[in-house]
């Protein structure tokens, strides 16, 4: 099985700073590598409380845990002691119907 992604990263970053001290321009690189993963891989490193999620998704509780046993079989779900927890990559984000009804107007009156 593979290992984790914050495995990898956290391996890697320590690497880095092993070699911090022997050369520092490859220790550098290896970091702005890290950190470009962390950053394009923000929505899966991401843990989402329940609660969070919830409001992430607009789904109810009862649905929401439905879905946590073949998360959890994904790697996608834990249990944080008696606490739930989702990453992000799995939520649904509910759509913004406020943002995009305003959105609508602004358009609207541009072109009038």
């Amino acid at each position: 099985m593979a290992e984790a992604l914050e495995t990898v990263l956290a391996d890697w970053r320590e690497t880095a700073t092993a070699l911090r001290r022997a050369d520092s321009e490859k220790a550098a690189l290896v970091d702005r590598i890290c950190d470009a993963i962390t950053a394009a891989a923000e929505d899966y490193l991401r843990w989402l409380s329940e609660a969070d999620a919830r409001l992430r998704s607009g789904w109810g509780l009862q649905r929401l845990r439905a879905h946590f046993p073949e998360w959890e079989r994904g790697g996608n779900a834990r249990r944080n002691g008696r606490k739930r927890e989702y990453r992000q990559v799995v939520i649904p984000q509910r759509a913004n119907t406020i943002a995009a009804r305003d959105a609508g107007r602004a358009a609207g009156r541009l072109s009038a």
